[in-house]
């Protein structure tokens, strides 16, 4: 055979084609033309073909087809490209260089040299030239290379990037030319004319340098184009080579190989994909819909917005599915031709390598149009998520009270991020909608060719499984709604979790809320994950089976029913189109649930985007008002509701005017509307009917203070122009030097989240500064004094507010239960139950001796008012104190800072905190700043120094640690881990052994030349595959129930623990979201992610080895490429696992911010709506989205990733055409060199060989994917180990039963800090407070007046000294213990959502008639009962159904049911009203708690005056301690003294 063997290949000319065969063999030749035509348009004898008869290639007429389709695309592409060029670019000066020249000058030599051959072309074939093909090729060819003159010399100056069909055009040409080129040599043309033949090197040799030039050496700039930013993303210019390769990723991938990525490495968003640029086109699109349909579609809006590039990215899958059923054709053939090598006449080699090399192109071609599919759906996913995120942001500024009552917080973060991630996913499967049936069609046809109609039993076998994965998608579709609304509860327990934690700990409920928190997770949560799982297994089960029991029912039908043996070549090409069929069978039932599941997300944020919006005509506004006394607001017959489909109404009859220059007060009590008026006047209510006229801009100042967490000057800034010398008027004017002074970076200090590292008189002058900084025409005060201290309150109504303050020539309208402003008030205005009761001026109300009357008379204020002068002037003098300060003072303010600074950080650089600088020119009006958010990036290079930063999110950096592996394991089960490897490795084996079973079957067929023992071979075939499927279906199922959801439970648990169980101070230092997102994204992972990541590792690894094995097997050749192999795979990995996941890393650190802010803005947006800034934060937003989407956008998650993921895809995918081209290229020479290789095992080899490109790009893909889903198990456990405060219960060391029995509390030299190396907040501390004594706790703002309670709860420990309860050290007994015998009523009153029974007792210990009684002492007892439901009635949200005052009342009712005999008040009535306040004050000296040791520490020190003794603070110390009485008449030496006399209570009554 081997010398047979080598004749075909030696006569048929090499692979170049030459060879000395004498010139009758070689047949007609190029140059030679019949007179006598025997086929139109081909003068040659050999006609059109397309083989020659007598050598292996092509007719001479038939080459030229190829010259003249790459002419003819030139001159039609070139034509659309020169149109584009002129029409759609700019042109820019650029100077002609040589590169430019002598790249036209190559293209009129190309063109010469195809001159001359047109020439020897007419002169040789001189009758018929004018109707022979080839003279028009070549004539085809000049015209397209004229064209390709003209784009080359427009690109010059209109484009950075050579135009793509010009290197396509060059690249195809050169093609031809290298297949025509070897055609003439193997035609030995220089024998008949050599001129033809120089000619036609010369021109083949100047294409490849015109290429060369064209494509590798990089054009001049503009200067224009140099002026661009570095950081301009290189898809922008990138050539259509680079783009179709992803090469212009490869910079990233270098710098990500060598360092760890930072933001500063990231380059910008393509201009097409900025979140200007893609929520512009969403917000016409659907503005559009909403004009022009009755129930607006999301789906059209996305349609219409974003569907061009989708659309083309189909183009690139039609191709990619097409190519794909061309190789098991051309699989056929190879197994044909290595047939042929058994009989006598064997195909010649250069068949084989033709097929080889096809089968190459094919799998190159498939690749690279499969990712730029990829790529286009994925952008566009992109697009869609960005666009709907910065339309849900900006539709929740504008949403109305109704529209809001639906929807919490939490709901609108989830469309953020999960419902808009849908639609993502959607956009990755959309498109699988026509193209899986595209692949099932095209698979049905060629399986007919192969095996005729016995397919339709595999089709029968397959309809037969549709239903079954119709049924258990929809079940798995169920359960995942479920789970949907399980997480969503999840999360917001958690959310308010973490913002009451301090209530949570002051109140010892952390294990109760745990309680309420593992009954949501492992009751309902952790269920529903075990039915997913097992849907999961079933489902897995199912897809493993189908395309198993379709070759099955094939082959059996087709050998019973044909006489035809089942061979070779019908099995493994049948294999091969069975394997591609599991795609889009798999893909199927996903593509309908991801349908399903965008279709529920589209519901909901259509829902939301089509929510009620503000009433538009709310409040009518015009311009400011020139004179003082002019009328600037009205509200006319005003009627407003909160909600209006609820039929309660908030206002009734509503008559009020306020003018320019006035201030207005309203009263009332608790509840009564004040709040409720003032937003009726910004338009936040619905207005029932009446009219509401504004004159000029807006200011407000809410009740809740609401701080961004930025600087504080950038609060009061809030986005105005910095004008020095105004704002140095405005902090002196709003009592804020002082707190500069203490504040760690003075105005620079960043105050955390929610404004944390303030205290609630800070945060509340804060907040009216910023408003007197807007210098607005009206403002709207929401009870801005209560949070202060009575001095404090004086130095406002004086500076601020008062006829000589700043805004004295402003309209003021302020809500207010202060008794002293109203002095001061040209009008007042009683609200009761949301009527106007009584109105005018402050004499008129007093001679009317009505309602407010009464009130002053109750306060007493009368007899004072007089000697307010004299306070005033006293108090005035504080603006100028600051010039006075001397060393000593400083020093004591610097330790005051720290009372209120329980936001200290670390000291230490941090790159978080933005400064969004606001330019500094000076105006007179508050003109606002122009948005320079920093472009893309988070950080701050000046500013490394603040000291009052919160601390950086920890980001770990570099390869993921072997023990969070490990850890996870051992969480997981490690018995379970070991059974499910045997699995894995038993599955893969019974499909290995079935296709060689296979094998053996087809050779005896045909060897026997027909099918024999049927039954015998179908049996154990059969068996193979169900045993296969049966084990895949174990391994699915102890993988998810007994690993992962085992660990995601005690991980999860652990978790909370932790949380729970932290200081304070943690919960200071880190802001809400980061932690949130721990428990939301990252257990999301863990969940779900984490477990199918490592199964799809851990079966491709395993499918990858077998498939090498196989191959090598079959071509032991092989072996020796495995090697080196394997060595560029682990480079392209190791290249790639670096830089994407430390942009993994950094896009899970980047999510936080835009949540955060996401958030807060949700918190203001009552105040952000009153500045008129809707748009600034909208920026903002989109700012801080785009940094997300840069990040993204190289990244992609889950399922989808892309540019990096593409970048290695195409090179891996690259590796398997390799592979794919050796085992065929070993298999060709095998055979071909005599060797008894059975074309059977070349089948079976290369049938692997096809599959293997996948495997191994989803190992990488799955290696990448478990390392950055393994970080949530490092972020996890990171929370997991965080050092906890001191043990609940000490075992040992218990109280009895009835402690503290008397209430004796005593602090004993006691010190105390916030956090480690900061200053002591209280200073030696020494007290001895008597059983069942009442004590008034006094001193100004940052005296450490709260810290003392904190130290008694010991939510801060000592460093000194301890506190003994009842002679019992507290320091010696588990904080449980401690704080369930303690009650206090906060400052802040936490309520939860839930219902009054979970606010009042969450741990359900006490029964209702203890509950009522409560509320009865409580003053809440009617409110409660006439909310629907009485206890079981619904609390909103952080109570935002009950006014401050209710939800404060509420605290009071918490330490009413605690039986504890010490009782602390923090500033507990600072919200309620005068009346109110009386009431309580009666309630707290009532019997109920006259036997009650009560710590009061106060603002208002007239509800402390008959306190037993009163507690002085300064700076710390204890300075005075003694009975009221005796303190007041120390006079001038008393601190107690001089509070009094500033609040004008110093005894004259």
């Amino acid at each position: 055979m081997g010398s047979s063997s080598q004749k075909p290949l030696y006569s048929t000319g090499s692979f170049t084609g030459y060879h000395p065969a004498s010139p009758f063999q070689i047949g007609s030749g190029y140059l030679s033309a019949e007179s006598s035509r025997r086929q139109p348009l081909c003068a040659n004898k050999e006609g059109w073909g397309p083989l020659a008869p007598h050598r292996y290639d092509f007719t001479p007429c038939f080459m030229d087809v190829w010259v003249a389709s790459v002419a003819a695309f030139g001159i039609l592409g070139g034509a659309i490209a020169v149109w584009w060029l002129t029409r759609r670019k700019h042109k820019f000066v650029i100077a002609k260089d040589w590169h430019f020249w002598t790249k036209q000058a190559l293209i009129i030599a190309i063109a010469i040299s195809v001159v001359i051959q047109l020439v020897v072309q007419i002169l040789t074939y001189r009758d018929v030239w004018a109707g022979d093909f080839r003279v028009w090729s070549s004539f085809l060819t000049i015209v397209s290379l004229g064209v390709i003159f003209t784009i080359q010399w427009l690109e010059h100056s209109r484009l950075r990037n050579p135009n793509g069909v010009v290197l396509f055009y060059w690249l195809l040409l050169l093609t031809a030319y290298s297949v025509k080129l070897r055609s003439l040599i193997s035609q030995q043309i220089y024998h008949k004319s050599l001129t033809y033949f120089i000619a036609y090197c010369v021109g083949f040799g100047l294409s490849w340098m015109e290429f060369g030039l064209e494509w590798l050496v990089s054009k001049k700039t503009s200067t224009y184009h140099a002026l661009e930013d570095d950081d301009e993303c290189p898809v922008e210019y990138a050539t259509v080579f680079s783009i179709l390769t992803f090469s212009w990723m490869t910079p990233m991938m270098k710098r990500g190989y060598k360092k760890f990525l930072t933001e500063d490495d990231l380059w910008n968003l393509a201009k097409r994909d900025t979140t200007k640029a893609t929520g512009g086109a969403f917000q016409k699109a659907w503005e559009y819909e909403l004009d022009h349909k009755k129930s607006p579609s999301l789906w059209m809006a996305i349609f219409r917005a974003f569907s061009g590039p989708y659309f083309r990215g189909s183009l690139f899958k039609i191709a990619s599915d097409t190519l794909a059923f061309i190789q098991p054709q051309l699989l056929r053939l190879l197994i044909s031709w290595v047939d042929s090598y058994r009989s006598e006449n064997p195909q010649p080699v250069i068949r084989g390598a033709a097929i080889a090399l096809g089968m190459f192109a094919v799998s190159v071609g498939q690749t690279t149009a499969l990712h730029q599919y990829f790529q286009r759906a994925f952008e566009t996913g992109m697009r869609i998520k960005t666009s709907l995120t910065s339309a849900i942001y900006s539709k929740s500024l504008k949403l109305s009270n109704e529209g809001r009552a639906a929807k919490s917080t939490g709901d609108i973060v989830n469309y953020m991020a999960v419902d808009t991630q849908r639609l993502q996913d959607l956009t990755q499967y959309g498109q699988q909608l026509w193209s899986a049936p595209y692949q099932i069609t095209l698979c049905m046809i060629s399986l007919y060719q192969l095996v005729g109609l016995s397919m339709l039993a595999g089709v029968g076998a397959m309809i037969f499984m549709i239903p079954i994965n119709g049924i258990i998608a929809r079940m798995m579709k169920r359960l995942q709604k479920e789970q949907m609304k399980n997480k969503d509860s999840r999360t917001r327990l958690i959310a308010e979790i973490i913002n009451n934690m301090k209530s949570i700990k002051l109140y010892a409920w952390g294990s109760a809320f745990m309680q309420k928190l593992n009954y949501i997770r492992n009751d309902r949560e952790l269920k529903t994950l075990r039915k997913i799982g097992a849907g999961q297994a079933v489902a897995n089960f199912t897809w493993s089976t189908t395309p198993f029991l379709v070759s099955c029912s094939t082959f059996t039908v087709f050998v019973l029913t044909k006489d035809t043996p089942l061979t070779t070549e019908i099995v493994f090409p049948a294999l091969t189109l069975f394997n591609l069929l599991t795609f889009p069978l798999a893909i199927l039932p996903m593509v309908i649930t991801s349908i399903i599941e965008a279709s529920v997300a589209v519901g909901r944020m259509t829902a939301f985007l089509a929510a009620e919006e503000l009433q538009p005509d709310a409040v009518i506004l015009k311009g400011p008002v020139d004179e003082d006394g002019e009328e600037s607001l009205s509200v006319r017959d005003g009627t407003f509701s909160w909600d209006r489909h609820a039929g309660r109404n908030a206002l009734e009859d509503i008559n009020f005017t306020a003018a320019k220059g006035e201030l207005s007060c309203i009263v009332g009590r608790v509840g009564a509307g004040k709040s409720s008026f003032l937003q009726a006047m910004l338009g936040d209510l619905w207005k029932v009917k009446g009219q509401v006229v504004v004159h000029g801009s807006t200011a407000y100042v809410a009740q809740q203070s609401w701080v961004m967490n930025a600087s504080v000057k950038e609060n009061i800034l809030f986005g105005h122009k910095y004008d020095p010398i105004f704002y140095d008027k405005t902090v002196k004017a709003c009592a804020l030097l002082e707190d500069f002074a203490q504040l760690p970076d003075g105005d620079e200090t960043e105050v955390g989240e929610r404004g944390i590292s303030l205290s609630g008189g800070q945060k509340a002058r804060l907040t009216l500064a910023r408003a007197v900084y807007a210098r607005a025409d009206i403002y709207l005060l929401d009870d801005c004094l209560s949070a202060v201290d009575q001095h404090v309150g004086r130095h406002l109504i004086e500076n601020v507010l008062g006829p000589n303050g700043l805004l004295s020539g402003k309209t003021r309208i302020l809500a207010t239960n202060s008794i002293p402003v109203l002095m001061e008030a040209n009008f007042i205005c009683l609200l009761r139950d949301g009527k106007v009761i009584e109105r005018g001026t402050y004499d008129q109300l007093m001679a009317m001796k009505g309602e407010i009357s009464t009130l002053m008379k109750t306060v007493g204020s009368q007899d004072n008012s007089g000697e307010s002068e004299g306070v005033a002037s006293d108090s005035s003098t504080m603006i100028d104190i600051e010039s006075a300060i001397d060393d000593h003072e400083k020093e004591e303010e610097r330790e005051e800072a720290q009372e209120h600074l329980t936001q200290l950080q670390p000291i230490q650089p941090s790159s978080d905190a933005r400064k969004r600088k606001a330019r500094t020119d000076s105006l007179r009006r508050a003109s606002a700043a122009s948005f320079k958010g920093p472009r893309g990036k988070l950080r701050d290079e000046e500013n490394g120094n603040v000291k009052s930063k919160q601390n950086k999110e920890f980001s770990e950096q570099g390869k993921v640690k072997w023990d969070v592996y490990s850890e996870y394991a051992k969480t997981s089960n490690l018995l379970a881990v070991a059974i499910y490897a045997l699995m894995l490795l038993g599955g893969q084996t019974a499909q290995v052994g079935s296709n060689f079973w296979l094998k053996e079957w087809a050779e005896i067929n045909g060897k026997e030349g027909r099918n024999p023992n049927v039954g015998k071979y179908i049996g154990v075939f059969f068996a193979f595959g169900i045993g296969g499927a049966l084990l895949v279906f174990i391994q699915t199922l102890i993988l998810w129930i007994f690993c992962s959801i085992e660990a995601s439970r005690k991980l999860h648990e652990r978790m909370a623990l932790a949380i729970f169980r932290s200081p304070m101070s943690f919960f200071e230092t880190t802001p809400a979201g980061r932690i949130l997102n721990r428990f939301s994204s990252d257990i999301y992972r863990v969940d779900e992610v984490l477990a199918r990541t490592f199964n799809m590792l851990f079966v491709n690894s395993a499918r990858a080895i077998f498939t090498l094995v196989v191959i090598s097997a079959s071509t032991p050749a092989f072996v020796a490429l495995i090697i080196p192999l394997s060595g560029v795979y682990y480079w392209v990995q190791r290249y790639y696992l670096r830089t994407s996941r430390e942009l993994k890393r950094l896009d899970s650190v980047s999510r936080s911010p835009i949540y955060a802010h996401f958030q807060e803005s949700l918190g203001g947006i009552t105040t952000i709506r009153a500045y008129r800034q809707q748009a600034r934060f909208a920026m903002e937003n989109e700012w801080k989205a785009s940094l997300l989407r840069s990040v993204s956008a190289l990244l992609g998650f889950g399922s989808i990733s892309d540019s990096c993921n593409r970048w290695l895809a195409v090179r891996l995918e690259f590796l398997g055409s390799i592979i794919i081209l050796s085992a065929a290229g070993f298999a060709i020479v095998s055979v071909s060199s005599g060797s008894k290789l059975s074309a059977s095992m070349v089948g079976l080899a290369m049938s692997y060989a096809l599959q293997i490109t996948q495997s191994l790009n989803w190992i990488v893909r799955q290696t990448v994917e478990v390392e950055t889903n393994i970080v949530s198990v490092e972020r996890v456990l990171e929370y997991a180990r965080l050092p906890s405060e001191a043990p609940e219960v000490i075992p040992r060391h218990r109280p009895a039963v009835s402690w503290p029995a008397a209430g004796s509390v005593q602090f004993n030299n006691y010190s105390t800090r916030y956090r480690e190396g900061l200053p002591l907040v209280l200073n030696n501390i020494d007290l001895d407070i008597k059983p069942h004594e009442k004590i008034g706790v006094v001193g100004r703002t940052g005296a450490g007046k709260s810290s003392l309670t904190l130290a008694l709860f010991r939510i801060i420990e000592a460093a000194e000294g301890n506190i003994s309860i009842d002679s019992l050290n507290t320091s010696t007994i588990g904080l449980l213990d401690l704080r369930r015998r303690l009650a206090i009523i906060p400052q802040d009153a936490a309520l939860f959502e839930g219902t009054v029974r979970d606010n009042l007792d969450p741990g359900h210990v006490h029964d209702d008639t203890e509950l009522w009684s409560v509320l009865e002492h409580a003053r809440l007892k009617d409110h409660v009962a006439s909310m629907n439901g009485g206890l079981e009635a619904k609390i909103h949200e952080g109570g935002s159904n009950l006014s401050q005052g209710q939800r404060q009342l509420v605290s009071l009712a918490r330490a009413l049911l605690t039986p504890s005999n010490i009782l602390v008040l923090d500033e507990a009535t600072a919200a309620v009203d005068v009346e109110t306040d009386a009431l309580l004050q009666t309630t707290l000296r009532s019997p109920l708690f006259s036997n009650r040791t009560i710590i009061t520490i106060a603002h208002r020190i007239n509800t402390i005056m008959d306190s037993d003794r009163i507690v002085v603070l300064e700076q710390g110390k204890v300075m005075e301690f003694d009975t009221p009485k005796n303190l007041l008449e120390m006079k001038e030496k008393s601190l107690f003294w001089k509070l009094a006399k500033e609040a004008g209570l110093d005894g004259s009554r």
